[in-house]
């Protein structure tokens, strides 16, 4: 699944070529993909609703709009228009990819696509559909709606934020990193590279965790989602960037997806477990 450096890399490489253009035309393949003002707040496929879906404007597609900035907060991404704000979550396959018409489109799976007036094409691609697209008429909307909802942005994530999301908390620290309306954008990978980083183990109570260790893990989570961002995210299955370029930071892993490995630290054996029903690697020397 993406996780934030995945999806800030996407911002990134977005901002450079959007910003200041003007969206010519915008087409949805899918109604399902969408949730619009009054649809059910899980979408229509998720709420398994029978009233007929009403018909979206193209206007809140962002069509006729200039694009003006774009935002991310933990995992999801906001176009924002002149007059419309279109939120994208790119769920665990989502992608959201460039073309041009001397440059093919990936083959199926494309819910939406939005032209601009340079003629680049933007493509809204998601295999296992578990992502989507909400529209707002304001970022103000967006946040009241969507983004009230999540924890402070974690690679922002300070000390003081990250022992209230902590405090009383019995779970494993590892269940408790990867809840987002505790830290938004701290996904399986980043929180394993994490919690190594920091020498703490992620079967321990959130609860337990002291302040230096807690000051220390916050560093850790800035550190690692910065330098996933400067590889351009971790590439595993999916991620890539609107031109079709894969990260790299899966090369510099650590822990994740290297149980019964080596250690690279201390040459230890790697351990798997489950925690939080996600499978969890960690040191047993390096994360007592």
């Amino acid at each position: 699944m993406p996780e934030l450096p995945e999806v800030e890399t996407i911002r990134l490489a977005l901002e450079q070529r959007l910003i200041g253009r003007r969206v010519t035309s915008a087409r949805l393949h899918r109604r399902d993909m969408l949730v619009a003002p009054g649809d059910p707040p899980g979408g229509f496929s998720r709420a398994h609703s029978d009233a007929p879906p009403k018909r979206v404007r193209r206007a809140d597609l962002l069509q006729g709009a200039r694009i003006t900035e774009l935002r991310r907060l933990g995992k999801q991404l906001a176009i924002v228009g002149e007059n419309s704000v279109l939120c994208v979550h790119l769920g665990m396959s989502g992608q959201l990819l460039l073309a041009t018409d001397k440059k093919p489109e990936p083959l199926g799976h494309v819910h939406a696509e939005w032209r601009f007036d340079d003629g680049a094409r933007l493509l809204f691609r998601d295999p296992r559909r578990f992502g989507g697209l909400w529209t707002f008429a304001s970022l103000q909307a967006l946040r009241e709606a969507r983004w009230s909802r999540l924890g402070p942005d974690g690679l922002s994530l300070t000390a003081d934020q990250l022992r209230v999301a902590l405090a009383g908390s019995r779970r494993p620290v590892k269940g408790a990193l990867l809840d987002q309306k505790l830290i938004a954008g701290v996904g399986n990978i980043y929180a394993d590279e994490a919690l190594f980083a920091a020498g703490v183990h992620p079967s321990r109570p959130a609860c337990s965790l002291t302040s230096p260790e807690s000051t220390r893990l916050a560093r850790e989570i800035r550190v690692v989602l910065a330098r996933a961002i400067k590889a351009k995210g971790s590439s595993l299955r999916d991620h890539m960037t609107p031109d079709g370029a894969r990260g790299a930071f899966q090369l510099a892993h650590k822990v994740y997806g290297r149980g019964g490995q080596p250690c690279r630290v201390c040459g230890g054996k790697l351990q798997a477990e489950q925690i939080a029903q996600r499978t969890t690697v960690s040191c047993p020397a390096c994360q007592r």
